[in-house]
C-alpha cells in the first residue's frame, strides 16, 4: 500500500468514525429511542445505528453492541402518536355535585364545568353510564346511555340520563381532538 492509499484509508476511517459519533450523539440528543425484541423474549432499549452484513449496530446507554439479526424478533421505532380522543380505561374518575347528586365522570384532561341537571319522577333506582362525545368547546355532541357498567335497563332512567348528560358542559380545550369521548356516571 503506497502513501496515497494509506492516507485515503485513514481519511475514510476518520470520516466513518465521525459519522458514527455524530449519528450516535444526534440520536441520543434527539431522544430517539428504539426497542429491540430478541427471540428469547428479552427487550433491549437503545438506539439503532445501522444494520450491516446481518448485524444490528445498537447503542445501549451510549455503548455500542452488535447483535446478529438471526436472534432479533422485532425492532420498534418509538414515535410520537397524538391522542385521538378515545377514552382510556385508566383515566381518572372525577366527581362533581349536582343538587343532591354526586356525578362521576371520566374525560381525559378535561374538567366538567356544568354538571348535568338531575330530575327524577320515579322511585326506580340504578346507575346509568353514559358515553359522551364532546367537542373542543366542551359541548356534548352525542350521548349513549346504558353502556358497560350500568346497573339498570330501565328505559325511563336511561332516557333521563341521556338528556341530563347532553346538558352538561366541559372546559374548552382549543388544542384537544375535534371529538373526545368519555363517560358520565349517574346513580339514581
Amino acid at each position: 500500500m503506497d502513501n496515497k492509499q494509506h492516507l485515503h484509508f485513514i481519511f475514510v476511517a476518520m470520516k466513518l468514525f465521525i459519522y458514527i459519533i455524530g449519528l450516535l450523539t444526534f440520536s441520543i440528543v434527539a431522544g430517539a429511542q428504539h426497542t429491540v425484541v430478541l427471540k428469547t423474549g428479552e427487550k433491549l432499549n437503545g438506539v439503532v445505528l445501522m444494520i450491516r452484513n446481518d448485524t444490528l449496530h445498537f447503542a445501549i446507554n451510549r455503548n455500542l453492541n452488535y447483535i446478529n439479526m438471526k436472534s432479533v424478533s422485532s425492532i420498534f421505532f418509538d414515535e410520537f402518536v397524538p391522542y385521538d380522543g378515545a377514552l382510556l380505561l385508566d383515566d381518572e374518575v372525577q366527581t362533581i355535585t349536582s343538587d343532591d347528586y354526586i356525578i362521576k365522570y371520566q374525560m381525559k384532561d378535561r374538567k366538567m364545568t356544568n354538571p348535568p341537571k338531575i330530575s327524577i319522577g320515579t322511585e326506580d333506582k340504578g346507575t346509568v353510564v353514559v358515553e359522551v362525545t364532546i367537542n373542543r368547546t366542551g359541548v356534548v355532541m352525542n350521548a349513549i346511555p346504558g353502556i358497560t357498567g350500568s346497573t339498570t335497563s330501565n328505559e325511563y332512567l336511561l332516557t333521563k340520563a341521556k338528556f341530563a348528560a347532553q346538558g352538561s358542559r366541559f372546559e374548552q380545550a382549543p388544542l384537544a381532538p375535534v371529538e373526545q369521548k368519555g363517560t358520565i356516571i349517574i346513580s339514581y
